[in-house]
């Protein structure tokens, strides 16, 4: 399986069709995706836990394939969170390298970035 398939199985798994008492619980838990490319040798769980948790969020479920032969891993996150940017941030920070995110709010939008331009002309003037 190669790495964009892994990353397309992760999110048909994130978006498949449930019933709405199941969507309803799913989307109360389940609001973030991150998938995380990780060297074997530099894998720690514990690690990736901590620094989610850290963030004031928790994993919900994990799944985890390697690729390159082995060489690295493939760890996918799916989270309690609407906002994943400071998690974002802080794997960046410790030098993890994020394949793929998803996240229900807290993305600018390119009306958010045309208005936010817009602002910075006009006080510029």
């Amino acid at each position: 399986m190669s790495t964009k398939e892994f990353i397309r199985n992760q999110v048909k798994r994130y978006n498949l069709s449930f019933t709405p008492e199941q969507f309803m619980e799913l989307s109360k838990t389940e609001n973030s995706l991150i998938i995380v490319e990780v060297p074997l040798k530099d894998y720690t769980l514990t690690e990736i836990a901590r620094i989610v948790e850290s963030n004031n969020t928790h994993i919900t479920s994990l799944n985890i394939m390697p690729v390159s032969g082995g060489e690295s891993l493939l760890v996918s996150l799916k989270l309690d969170t609407d906002d994943v940017t400071a998690l974002l941030r802080s794997f960046e920070r410790f030098n993890y390298n994020v394949v793929y995110y998803f996240m229900k709010e807290g993305e600018v939008t390119d009306k958010q970035k045309e208005r936010l331009d817009e602002l910075m002309y006009y006080l510029e003037m």
